[in-house]
């Protein structure tokens, strides 16, 4: 599926499930990422799957996010001090780590043993660069969206739903 079609069938899910698309205001993030993401992951198949509050949600996130930033500010530093015009690769190497971890939440919801290797099997299965061509365009829906006025994760809601169909379609697929 291509990025527009993706973000299309989310606009669509979202708009039959208006007032799902909230979470708790609490410091404990992709805890309760992952508890949106399980209603809405039940929602798109039909699962019964339960949220499970032990797993460790907060470790993976901030292990995801912490090493793809530290990717991106390393490559921005080697750009910087070698040829300065490059820096804006310095995005696409961050999205190049974080696509590995793509599928990482939406595995961990699943139960499936071994999540960080099974997302990264998943990219690769994918293709890097198909991978790369559609999540570049829905980060950068994503990231633009916070800058609107109103309903500033308008677009972040959005563009999770978006890689949550992709991970149902290419999980059915693969």
């Amino acid at each position: 599926m291509s990025y527009q079609d993706l973000l299309a069938n989310s606009k669509i899910h979202l708009s039959r499930f208006p007032g799902e698309q909230k979470t708790n205001s609490n410091t404990y993030i992709f805890t309760e990422g992952a508890r949106w993401m399980t209603q809405r992951l039940n929602e798109l198949d039909g699962g019964q799957r339960h949220f499970d509050p032990l797993l460790p949600y907060e470790r993976y996130g901030y292990f995801k996010y912490i090493f793809c930033l530290s990717c991106f500010l390393l490559s921005a530093g080697v750009f910087w001090t070698n040829a300065i015009f490059l820096i804006p690769l310095a995005v696409v190497v961050f999205y190049f780590f974080e696509i590995h971890l793509l599928f990482l939440f939406p595995l961990l919801i699943g139960g499936v043993d071994h999540p960080i290797a099974k997302s990264i099997r998943m990219t690769y299965q994918i293709g890097i660069f198909t991978t790369l061509k559609t999540i570049i365009p829905i980060g950068v829906f994503m990231v633009l969206g916070l800058f609107r006025r109103q309903h500033p994760l308008k677009n972040w809601y959005l563009g999770c739903l978006a890689v949550l169909i992709w991970y149902v379609d290419e999980r059915d697929e693969l």
